[in-house]
């Protein structure tokens, strides 16, 4: 089984969620998650954390449902989703400018439509060469918090 929820972070969106108002999409970007666990267990163990870590900052899960696992058909592909794993392992991911410049880039080359003071910023940039830099740092980082997580420097060896 695999668990899949949506949780809206801040108070006023959850405010605007509850009179049924439009987010906007730097509000989706940043207030607007969505997490999937393999086990009860790690979700438990992430609401758990989550109310005790960001107590001051209001919630709202919004969307919670359980999903059969096709564990064969995940095997076949092989495709490393490094969104989640600097979600996960890069340090204030939700406070990194670098963080919503990527999804601007990436807007940007999808030919989708962003905010003027977004065009503004990157107008003079070459778009997939800043996005793949951005990306590059962005996952070199997680990855480095990732390796001192699993290997912390240890003294005796």
């Amino acid at each position: 089984m695999k668990y899949i929820v949506k949780i809206i972070f801040g108070k006023e969106q959850i405010m605007k969620y509850h009179n049924n108002e439009v987010l906007t999409d730097y509000e989706k970007i940043i207030n607007l998650k969505k997490y999937t666990f393999e086990t009860r267990l790690e979700r438990n163990s992430f609401y758990k954390g989550i109310g005790e870590a960001i107590s001051w900052l209001e919630f709202l899960v919004i969307n919670e449902f359980e999903e059969e696992d096709h564990k064969e058909e995940k095997e076949s592909i092989d495709i490393f989703d490094y969104w989640s794993f600097i979600y996960r392992y890069y340090p204030k991911f939700h406070q990194c400018d670098n963080v919503l410049l990527s999804v601007i880039l990436t807007r940007k080359l999808n030919g989708e439509e962003i905010s003027e003071s977004g065009e503004e910023y990157i107008k003079h940039m070459d778009i997939r060469y800043e996005l793949f830099a951005i990306n590059k740092e962005l996952l070199c980082k997680a990855f480095e918090n990732y390796f001192n997580i699993m290997y912390p420097e240890n003294d005796n060896i």
